[in-house]
């Protein structure tokens, strides 16, 4: 396809940033601009919290105002998700004047909305009047719960937005959604139950921008290690990981491994739970929390353990972690929620367990130190997987793709 002009909108941006969801954003800003695309990125601001070097590109425009995620873990969490809710609509106005004066001089043949949460779908809204036709990125189901469930199942959601953001929330109506990019089928099948049905749907998965492994057989660390990376949090299923450990031990204590933990926790009551929990099941000389790690020693981890554990419960709609840890040619044990059979064949390519099952995670546990060649089958399975799949340069090929669908359709008639 020829070069665009594309315009890629999100709530941060690196340096910036709370997550994946950033970073994936602005590793796909560079790769479309590797590929000779002439892209501006813009964003918000920087937060008042950041302390690292503001050095942007000249390509990132930092124009929005930015509403911050609530971090209550109390019953109040509830009221004040309705509160932000409201200012997150809100200043969607505020921000669609700063999209006005940014537009002012320059044009786009598409925007790429990749993530709007916190910023305001309505500053979407100079876009719609110039005819500059738009990708939304759902990388989760915020779409879908703002624009249609919420409304139907939240008393008082609707209601509070029309009152206190009335003119914002009913242009947030008036955004053309006609073209919707889900970051798996599991997502699109989720925000369709919930009411989401965009004319024209698309699946973009997320894509690996390092080296694959190229073997499987090479030196793990001694004893074997089992790693994770996330939030030490009830939806990452530690407690069940804490429980498989006991299992294990109890049934082959010769065995030699350990568990690693690479994440923080923002629930102190919860990693109380869990310390309590390693302490009942005798495991506490066996399992280590690491902290937070950046992204590079969360991939040299990866390499060297002897099998990546996925233990999320609530049904991630992508998780990054599953295909790094598969293009690192370690082996994949995966609870079975969310899209994880999308990626991975149970048996084949990972080890895929009931996710609130420890004994099944145990054995699967078991098997790996049991039978190394088995386990390095899986894990060159994982990595063919990733090469046919989830490199950056085949996402790039359906990203583009899919840019020339979205050009091919026309413009917005509301």
């Amino acid at each position: 396809m020829g070069k665009l002009r594309i315009l890629l909108v999100t709530n941060k941006c690196p340096p910036d940033f709370d997550g994946g969801f950033e970073l994936r954003a602005f590793q796909l800003a560079q790769a479309l601009r590797a590929r000779g695309h002439e892209l501006d990125v813009v964003t918000s601001r920087y937060r008042p919290t950041f302390r690292g070097e503001q050095n942007d590109p000249p390509w990132v425009h930092r124009i929005f105002r930015f509403v911050p995620v609530s971090q209550s873990k109390t019953w109040w969490r509830k009221v004040e998700r309705i509160t932000l809710r409201i200012a997150a609509t809100k200043v969607g106005g505020q921000n669609r004047a700063a999209l006005e004066q940014h537009l002012a001089g320059r044009e786009y043949d598409l925007a790429y909305h990749f993530g709007l949460h916190r910023v305001g779908l309505a500053l979407a809204e100079p876009l719609v009047r110039r005819g500059i036709p738009i990708l939304w990125h759902a990388g989760d189901n915020y779409l879908a719960e703002h624009l249609h469930h919420l409304p139907r199942t939240l008393p008082g959601y609707a209601l509070s937005l029309r009152l206190f953001a009335g003119r914002w929330f009913r242009m947030e109506q008036e955004i053309d959604y006609r073209h919707i990019a889900f970051v798996s089928k599991f997502l699109r099948d989720d925000c369709a139950r919930k009411g989401l049905h965009p004319q024209y749907p698309y699946v973009i998965s997320r894509g690996i921008d390092f080296p694959l492994a190229p073997d499987v057989d090479r030196p793990r660390t001694q004893p074997p290690v089992f790693f994770l990376a996330g939030r030490i949090d009830p939806t990452k299923g530690v407690h069940i990981v804490v429980a498989a450990a006991g299992l294990l031990l109890r049934k082959r204590p010769e065995l030699a491994w350990k568990i690693e933990f690479g994440g923080l926790s923002n629930r102190p009551h919860y990693q109380a739970e869990i310390d309590a929990q390693i302490a009942q099941e005798k495991v506490g000389d066996r399992i280590a929390f690491v902290g937070q790690l950046s992204r590079a020693e969360v991939t040299a981890r990866m390499k060297s353990a002897t099998a990546y554990i996925f233990s999320s419960v609530y049904g991630e709609p992508f998780s990054s972690t599953i295909i790094e840890s598969m293009a690192c040619g370690t082996p994949l044990i995966g609870a079975d929620d969310g899209s994880i059979l999308e990626v991975a064949e149970a048996g084949i390519s990972a080890f895929v367990y009931r996710k609130n099952e420890p004994a099944e995670l145990a054995a699967h546990m078991e098997t790996v130190l049991d039978n190394p060649a088995l386990a390095q089958r899986v894990a060159a399975a994982g990595i063919e997987t990733v090469r046919a799949r989830y490199t950056i340069d085949r996402i790039l090929d359906q990203t583009e793709a899919t840019f020339a669908e979205v050009i091919a359709h026309g413009l917005f008639r509301p």
